[in-house]
Formats: C-alpha cells, structure tokens, sequence
C-alpha cells in the first residue's frame, strides 16, 4: 500500500510504503547525537550515522512508522531555502507570516511536505527537527512549522526532550507550603471543637451579652458569624490539600495494584470547592463510588451547611432556659399589713410636721384610687364573660368565676384567685343555718416579689438589660395575703342587740346576737368582737363597725338591699385578712409589663407552695394588724356614708351585689353579676397587696421593731427561668445540624492527624490534583490509548474510572545516544510523568529510560528523604529518594 504526498510549491509526488495495521506502530530504530551544521548539506556526517546505509535508510521513520523508505531518495537533492511560510490554523481563521527563524529546513531531494510528513534528524542550518519538533514526548513544545494535525497528534516514542525536575517533589514540613496548611488545620480542628462544644452544651450567656454586658447582641452574633465563616474556609482549605495529598500518594504508590487514582477522583476537589457541581455534574458519582468519595461528598454537603448549622447551633438567640431552682433575696423592712409604716412611707408633699393627718389622708386617697380601679377592671372583666355567654359562672363554685384582679405601678397586672380552705360552699352553708351565709377567701400574690426579682444581688436579667427583649418567670415558695369575706343575712329583729349608740366604747359589753356561733364572736371575750351600729342603713346604703381598740381583726359593713328585694333585710359582712401557706407566687416580667399571679391547694401551677417550705406555718391566723389598714380603706370607700343616708355610689352598687336567698330555695351564686363578698374581695385587694410590699417572705417576724431602720434581706426559695442570649436550637428539628457540627469537626482532627503525621515523616508532596500541577505534568506525559476520543469534548464515562500513576523516568545516563545537559553540577534530576495503569510503558521509554525500581530495603527508611535545598545530596538527585519513598507506600 503507498499513499502519495504533494507539496504545496511543486508537483513532484514521492510513492511512500506505510505500515499495514497489524505491524505495530513502535519500533526500534537507531538514533543518533544532535549536531549543528552549515546551510549547505555536510556529507561528511554521515560518518556519524549508522552503517546502514545512506540517509534514506532508516529502520523505522520517526512519527508515523514508516519503514523501507526507497533508496531513491538518496538521489534527493536538499532545495534551497523557501522563504518563510505562512500559517494556517485547521479551522482556516488565522494565517501569519512565520518568523525565518522558525522556518522549516530544507528538504532532502525529492522530500515531499505533506500532511503525513516524516521527521527527519538532519540538522541542515539550524537546529534538528528533534529538537523543534511541534510535539515532544516528553518534552516542552517548541515553535516550529506544521500544516497537519498529524503533527499535533504525533504519537513519538523517544524521550528525546525530557523534563527534568528544578523542584522537591517531596518538601520540608517547615517549608512555606506545609506550615501555613498544618495552621489552617490546628485553627479549624479547635474552633470546630468549640462551636460542638458549645452547641452541645448550650451554654446561657447571661450578663455577658446584653446592654450591660462584656458584649451586645450584635457584635456577638457578628463574631460569630465570622468564626464559623473562616471554620469553613479553613475546613474546605485543610480538605482540599488532603483528599491532593492522599491522591497524589496513591497515584505513587506502586506496592498496592489497586493503587492509582481516576479523573473522577481526581475531580472532587471540585465537589468541595464549586458545591453547584454536584447537580451540573450528578453522573460522575458513580465513577467515584468509593469510601473516598463517600466521605468526600459527605465533607462536601458539611461544608455547604456549616455556616446555617452554627447559626443554627452556636450563635446566640433569645430564649428560654429550663426551670432551676435557686435561692433568692428580697430586702424586709417591715412586719405584715403595718399601718404605720404605710403612712410613713405614702408618698406626699405635706409631711407630719405640717398635718398630723397627712399619713392617713395620702393612705385613704391611695386605697380608694386603687380600689375602684381594681374594681373597675373587674367589673369590666364580668362583662366580658358574660358576653361570651360562658355558662359556668352560675352554680356553687368559685373557681369558674372571673378571679380578683388588680394593678400596681400601672404596668403590672395582678390575679388574685378564689380559694376554700374550709370547703366553703353558698349553697350547703345557708342551707345549714338557715339563712344567706356566704363565706369567700381571696388569695393573692405577695408583693414583695415585685421588688426581690429587682435585687442586684440575685442577678436576674432584666429585659432593659436584653435591649427590651429580655423576660423571665420566678416562682416564689412564699405565704400568700388573704381577704375573707363573711357575709350572714339578717332580720331588722336579729340586727337589734347589734343598733347600740355607744359613747364609751371601752366600757361596752356587746349583747349576744343569733349569729354568734356563724362569725365565731365571744361577748364573754377579754376584747369583744361583735360590732355594733347607730342605726339600721336605708335601703342602697351601708354602715361599718371599727374596732376602737387593737385586738379584733376584722372591721364590718352593714348593707341593706332594696325593698321589696328577694333576699334578707340585711346583710352583715366582716372583713379581714391572713397569710395563706398553701399557695405559689408567679411573677412574670416582659419589656411591656409584668403579670403577677398565685396558685393555690389544688392548682397544677401550686408547684412548690410555702407549705412545702416550711411544713409548720399555721393557717387561719388574722392579722389584727390589717384592722388598722381596713379602717382607712373602708372610710376611704365612703362605705360608712350611710349613716347619714348619703346614699354613696359605692354602696349602692355594693348593695345591688347581695345574693338572692329563700328558705324554700337553694341559694346559689348569680351567673349575671358578682355577689357582695366578692366585691368587698376585690375592693380590698389592694391593701393585702401594700400590706406584703417590703413585709417578710415567711410567716414569723423576728425582729423586736416592728418598723426596721435599714432593710434586712431575707431568703426564699424559688424557681427561676429566664429569656437571655443562649446557643443552641431553637427548634428540635434543628438537631439534625449536630451532624454537620460533629463531621467537620472529626475531619479536621483526622485532617490534623493525617497531614501532621505524614508531613513530619516525609514532608509535603506536591498536589497534582492542583490544575497547574496536573497540566504540567500531563503535557509532559507520552499520549495514552486510556483517552483516546477524549481531546475534543473531554473524557469518556469510561474513561473516568481509569487508574492512572505518577512514573518517573531517570535522565542522569546517556542512554542509547541521548546526551543530557545537567542543571546542577554534580547531579542529573529525573523526568515524572502521568500513564494509566492498564496501559505497558512505549518500549523506548521502558528501554531508553527505565524506571527506577521500588526499593523494600532499609536503604530509605531515614526520618526524612533529602531536597534540593540541601547542601549536599550526593551523586545521585534527591527526587530519585523522594519517589523511593512515595512509591513504596501503601
């Protein structure tokens, strides 16, 4: 078979006989040392050549195989040097004039250009083809002239322009590329084991963070923004420069024949760097179906994530803590429901100098402001349940009915709540005596809580102290102040031992009444309780009884109903107050307000009641304190006005509240209003609360003074919860982030371990999964089979999962002709090259070049290979050591 080739500047033809497709393409031939030589063909070099024969006969011809070129072509004779070409590039859309320098060198007689041109060795002014061959074996390109592709796909067998290496391919581990990379590596591996920790633990921040604090909200969410944003970038760093340095050992190794590395491996690099290819590029995956790939696209979607997960996790947001419990303080100054001291302390701008009544007028202006206002919210809160048409208000219960409500400060709100400690009931009470007998206890929140959560010393934080976004809850194990409301109807008859003008109130000996036995009252007593009146009150009016002497607890209202009302004439009620054990205070803080509420008996909420603290705190001990204080309230009230028929409108709507009764019905509470009992609950409220502001948080007083010059603190115990900046989720669906967290973390201190290890023993070995690495190792590579196909649009699907390995090729000899000009005096470094592992190496590299051989001999075991940073490094290249030791690994 012959195919002819016609110069573009002539019409000679040359008959050249190729291969025939079963002779391989490789084949030995002679070569022979480069020369330099004149424009005029020198024959006396052919001395220099083989014994063979003239020019023509070669045993192969370089570049396409061709052999047997006929003798004829002795008798060629070389032209004339053309002037220079011009180029045209095989899409036609570039054409230049090419440097003379670069020209191509004549021709022998009767050589043909072609787009299958041969390659000749002859150097005929100026350098050979050899050396500027468009495309070197394992050489750098060099300019020269080409019209074909042949040219470019040239499959050249000779390593006649090797590279040797000018650099370690092992380095120091203090050299500029490891120490920064073992940094980055020490810095992920701890900031990554602090925001686990941290989004393990949970920690609350406290005083730390807020508008006192060591930092605000926003710069600490800003720090840590920013540490979780550089763990990230150091995890993606520290990973990257392992899975190049793993590969790039692997691709080493040669101990292992599973060794190697594929492109698909080779490009998960991109996985962690450009995320987006793990959709644009979703079919690779099955080429990097290994453990590596597996962790390396689960290190890939942690790197992703680690940003949202410790905001997630780590940074610090408001919330709620769990319940501790915690002793707090609270400042006393003086004993329960102290008169006195409530005087002292209203505040006015006439003082006792300028009135002696001063204290007692700021005292009923502040008792009759606070009560209509509590009452005033009642009321309005009755209306409400009423137009919501809730059916339960009626019948025999308390606990459905709208419960005491009250204010203080104007922005905390207060719930009192209805409670029967004897089991008092309207309708089995009046049934047993035979007469209306209702019988209602208020509890209510201490108010001293108000200020004890305030303390500095407890350190509780205050929503001012969180930029007004703070909140907090503390229940409090302390006595809760009561009012107990006895209201009993009567006759006009029955009223009449009681309507007594008495002018010396010290001298009277109270009569004995049919209710005696009902309100407990003892005429026989030291200091009598049963009160007495001027006069029985006209009809929407009330009248009240004063103690006139310390002792008796309660102070009493007379009301009279309307005529012809179904109810009794009258209706005498006793008014007084206690310390109920039996009850939790909750106080709830927010930037808008506070809700101070207790719990009491049989309420879930009743978590730690003052019972439970101290099991011996008595019940059903009225304060005769709180006489002094119901004194002034009730006057305050104008509940006394009906003395002189003033006709007040507080007890005409006092009045308009008293239960209907009959002795052949049932008496039940009214579902449309609330009862007489309940009102008086209600208007007093509001002195059980100033009562046990700055009052003890037990039972007992143990001082001598009832009024303390300086404020003492006692304890209580207490459950506290607080809103302040804290890690950890917000949400339970949030947990699945401790996954991201506890990945990255693992991989970095495996990244530490692996990287630390292996630099220490061999040093940094350079990464050519890095594309700069990679090509200059590629372009000086022979071409391989394993990608054939693959120059246009890239490797096939099968290509893919092709091993590859790093070989090295030792140019420290002259082998076979070829002569090598040393860089380094005294020493001769290797050429490193990339050839799939399925794939022989080309006979004349196997042959010119061969590889050196993997030592299993203690010769390399030192604790370091040498470099060329060395001073002395023997004969033999350093690289030659550092590969031994790369290809020796498993």
């Amino acid at each position: 078979m012959e195919i002819r080739s016609q110069n573009t500047d002539s019409t000679r033809y040359a008959a050249l006989p190729l291969y025939s497709a079963q002779e391989p393409r490789l084949a030995e031939r002679r070569t022979w040392k480069r020369q330099t030589s004149s424009s005029n063909v020198d024959h006396s070099a052919d001395s220099m050549f083989d014994a063979d024969g003239p020019i023509g006969r070669t045993t192969e011809a370089r570049g396409l195989g061709l052999t047997d070129v006929d003798a004829a072509s002795s008798r060629y004779q070389p032209l004339p040097n053309p002037p220079a070409p011009s180029f045209t590039a095989l899409d036609g859309t570039f054409s230049s004039r090419m440097p003379n320098k670069y020209a191509s060198p004549p021709l022998l007689q009767g050589q043909q250009s072609s787009p299958l041109r041969t390659e000749t060795t002859l150097s005929i002014d100026g350098p050979t083809h050899s050396e500027h061959s468009s495309l070197s074996h394992l050489g750098p390109p060099t300019p020269n002239f080409f019209t074909s592709q042949s040219e470019l796909l040239h499959p050249s067998n000779k390593a006649e322009n090797a590279c040797p290496s000018d650099g370690d391919v092992l380095t120091s581990p203090w050299s500029w590329h490891s120490v920064p990379i073992l940094l980055l590596a020490l810095y992920a591996t701890v900031f990554s084991a602090i925001f686990l920790t941290i989004a393990i633990m949970k920690p609350r921040w406290g005083e730390r963070i807020g508008t006192h604090g060591s930092l605000t909200f926003a710069n600490a969410s800003l720090m840590s923004a920013i540490f979780a944003k550089t763990i990230e970038l150091s995890f993606v760093t520290v990973l990257v420069t392992l899975l190049g340095q793993v590969l790039t050992r692997r691709a080493f190794a040669k101990t292992n024949p599973q060794k190697g590395i594929s492109i698909a491996e080779m490009n998960m690099r991109t996985w962690i760097m450009q995320p987006g290819n793990l959709i644009v590029n979703w079919k690779e995956f099955r080429y990097a179906n290994s453990i590596i790939g597996a962790l390396v696209l689960l290190t890939a979607l942690s790197a992703i994530w680690y940003t949202t997960a410790s905001e997630a996790l780590v940074s610090p947001k408001l919330k709620f803590g769990p319940v501790a419990d915690r002793m707090l303080s609270g400042r006393v100054s003086t004993v329960y429901a102290n008169a006195m001291y409530l005087g002292e302390t209203c505040e006015r701008p006439i003082q006792l100098a300028d009135d002696e009544a001063s204290a007692t007028t700021c005292l009923q202006i502040t008792y009759a402001g606070a009560s209509f206002n509590h009452f005033s919210h009642y009321l309005r809160n009755w209306e409400n349940a009423i137009g919501a048409g809730n059916a339960s208000l009626g019948g025999s219960s308390y606990s459905q009915r709208p419960p005491p409500v009250a204010v203080m400060y104007d922005n905390t709100t207060i719930f009192g709540q209805w409670i029967t400690p004897s089991s008092e009931n309207i309708t089995t009470d009046s049934r047993r005596h035979g007469r209306l007998v209702e019988n209602v206890t208020m509890a209510m929140p201490h108010a001293g809580i108000f200020n004890a959560v305030r303390e500095p010393r407890n350190h509780i934080i205050q929503p001012d102290d969180l930029q007004g976004a703070g909140e907090y809850r503390v229940q409090a194990s302390v006595p809760a102040p009561a009012m107990n409301i006895l209201c009993v109807g009567l006759t006009s008859e029955e009223m009449a031992p009681m309507i007594v003008n008495v002018t010396d109130p010290t001298n009277y000996v109270p009569n004995r009444t049919a209710v005696d036995d009902i309100f407990g009252w003892n005429p026989d007593a030291e200091i009598p309780e049963t009160p007495w009146f001027p006069k029985l009150p006209i009809q929407y009016n009330t009248i009240v009884h004063i103690p006139p002497v310390w002792g008796p607890p309660a102070v009493s209202l007379l009301a009279t109903p309307a005529e012809g009302a179904s109810t009794s004439d009258h209706v005498l009620c006793t008014i007084r107050s206690t310390q109920y054990r039996d009850c939790t205070t909750w106080y709830n803080v927010a930037q808008s307000g506070g809700l101070l509420k207790v719990h009491c008996d049989d309420d879930p909420d009743n978590t730690i009641p003052y019972q439970s603290s101290q099991p011996d705190a008595p019940i059903g001990v009225w304060e005769a304190n709180w006489k002094d204080i119901g004194g002034e309230w009730i006057r305050s009230l104008a509940l006394n006005n009906g003395v002189s028929d003033a006709n007040a409108s507080s007890a005409r709507l006092v009045t308009q509240f008293i239960p209907d009764w009959s002795e052949n019905t049932d008496t039940i509470l009214p579902s449309n209003r609330p009862t007489i009992a309940e009102s008086l609950a209600v208007l007093a409220g509001g002195t059980a609360l100033l009562s046990s502001l700055n009052a003890p948080f037990d039972h007992i007083w143990n001082y001598t003074d009832t009024i303390l010059e300086e404020p003492v603190y006692q304890t209580f115990r207490a459950r506290y919860s607080y809103k302040d900046y804290a890690s950890g989720g917000t949400q339970n669906w949030q947990g699945i982030f401790y996954v991201i967290l506890a990945v990255v973390f693992l991989f970095n201190l495996a990244t530490l371990c692996y990287l630390s290890w292996n630099f220490i023993r061999h040093g940094y070995v350079t990464d050519y999964t890095e594309p700069q690495n990679l090509f200059a190792l590629a372009i000086n590579s022979p071409p391989s089979t394993a990608l054939a196909g693959a120059c246009g649009a890239g490797p096939s699907r099968k290509a893919m999962s092709k091993k590859w390995n790093v070989d090295m090729a030792r140019t420290d000899t002259d082998v076979d002709g070829f002569s090598y000009e040393p860089q380094a005096i005294g020493s001769r470094h290797p050429h490193f090259f990339i050839r799939c592992r399925e794939e022989e190496l080309s006979p004349m590299i196997s042959q010119s070049h061969p590889v050196t051989p993997v030592s299993r001999g203690p010769k390399y075991r030192r604790h370091r290979p040498p470099t060329m940073n060395d001073a002395v490094y023997g004969a033999e290249s350093p690289l030659i050591e550092q590969y031994q030791r790369l290809a020796s690994s498993r």
